[in-house]
């Protein structure tokens, strides 16, 4: 019996190194067929190696046993694999089609980035407002498509026109084909701001970023600060990444029973060909997404990410129902948020250049954002022409609970009035008390 449990381990070895031989040989070719086929011969190769340490006599009797088990062991192998990881899940998401009223940019290598767009009602300012939305990789048109909230639209009665857009690699905006193009980085979606500023023939924006879309918008105006008039950031994240190893507030998380928790863990385990497929991107992005197509990561990062939201992992809002008030998650982009993560963590720190721009910054915050409170409070800190709101009964999607608030902050800010119960950093001689 013991014998036998040493065999298994052996091939489950062979099994690893077959995994190995598949990683490494993507860096030579990236088709699937011929991938499989080293992983087999692998199996093969190292099954008979190990077999070989655990029965090491040359009678016929064992070798005949060794065999045996090895062609055995291939033909569990084959179809433990051609399972796990040679078949794609059926689509089971509904697509969701952009609306006539979604424009298209065409920014660099072709992408298109779809947009929607509501012109200024009054006479005003006539400075472009462009939401960008947070992830990254999750969308803001098709959530507004659907439900028909647009959070900044009060803008336009004061003279502002107003653009929404999905990022490149969600929403109803292009996909980079990862079989042959380079993967998402915040340089390109940077570069996408300023194409956006070029077609809007404005001389200045005013970027309004809610999340990651903070950060992002912080970049850009690192990159163009005489591009940008004024800041708004919406219960940002972090200005640089890697100075949080852990930005989620663990009160924003609701208690579930074991049932709900198992279910969520099931969800939110990545299945063992996207597993292989991030591996593989290692060597051979090429490779990885032969395996894996986009649709194919939406689909368990939307279910994943649906549930989590439903169940308050981590809470959206101050409400007792989680998913209350939640727009539906439609469009997400997976490769488009792992990618840009990546590469934002690869950032050198931006806090020393910022605090030499002077540009004014307004930091909005709900006093129920799942983000932790410092990492908003960074943005005053760092930026001198920053300066902070708390709002109450709102959390992470500010206008889902305190459009109202909102608006009455955000309007006197962009005329460059004083805005009610903001906090000012310390270099402009004033200061308030925090949240904490």
């Amino acid at each position: 019996m013991q014998r036998n449990a040493l065999r298994v381990v052996a091939l489950l070895g062979a099994a690893v190194m077959a995994v190995v031989a598949w990683i490494l040989a993507a860096a030579f070719t990236s088709g699937f067929a011929i991938l499989a086929v080293v992983a087999l011969v692998s199996f093969l190769l190292f099954g008979f190696v190990f077999l070989m340490l655990v029965d090491p006599g040359r009678d016929g009797a064992t070798r005949k046993r060794r065999l045996v088990w090895l062609a055995g062991g291939a033909l569990v192998y084959m179809g433990t694999a051609h399972l796990a990881v040679g078949r794609a899940p059926t689509p089971a998401l509904e697509e969701v089609r952009a609306a006539e009223s979604v424009g298209v940019w065409e920014v660099a290598d072709g992408i298109e980035l779809a947009y929607m767009h509501t012109p200024a009602t009054t006479a005003g300012p006539g400075i472009p407002v462009v939401m960008i939305h947070g992830g990254p990789g999750i969308p803001a048109l098709p959530p507004m498509q659907e439900t028909g909230v647009r959070p900044l639209d009060f803008l336009a009665d004061q003279g502002y026109p107003v653009y929404y857009y999905d990022q490149r690699g969600s929403g109803f905006s292009s996909r980079h084909d990862l079989r042959r193009d380079r993967p998402y980085t915040v340089e390109d979606h940077v570069a996408d701001l300023e194409a956006i500023r070029g077609y809007l023939g404005a001389d200045r924006i005013i970027p309004v970023g809610h999340g990651w879309g903070a950060t992002l918008a912080v970049q850009y105006l690192l990159d163009h600060p005489e591009r940008v008039e004024r800041l708004v950031a919406l219960s940002p994240a972090p200005l640089w990444y890697p100075a949080f190893d852990e930005m989620v507030d663990p009160a924003a998380r609701a208690r579930l029973s074991e049932v709900q928790a198992s279910a969520l863990a099931l969800l939110e385990r990545p299945p063992l060909r996207l597993v292989i497929g991030r591996l593989t991107a290692g060597t051979s992005p090429a490779a990885a997404h032969s395996l894996v197509e986009d649709w194919e990561a939406d689909q368990w990062w939307t279910r994943a990410t649906a549930e989590g939201w439903r169940l308050g992992q981590p809470n959206m809002t101050c409400s007792t129902d989680p998913a209350r008030g939640l727009p539906p998650s439609t469009g997400l982009g997976f490769f488009a948020h792992s990618y840009t993560l990546a590469d934002a963590l690869r950032l050198p720190d931006p806090r020393p250049a910022l605090g030499e721009l002077d540009t004014p910054v307004l930091i909005v915050r709900g006093l129920c954002d799942y983000i932790r409170w410092g990492v908003a409070y960074e943005y005053l800190q760092v930026m001198p022409g920053a300066q902070y709101v708390s709002l109450p009964a709102a959390g992470h999607l500010v206008w889902v609970e305190q459009q109202e608030l909102l608006e009455r902050v955000v309007v006197p800010f962009l005329a460059g009035e004083v805005v009610p119960l903001s906090y000012y950093h310390p270099r402009q001689g004033r200061s308030g008390t925090d949240d904490r």
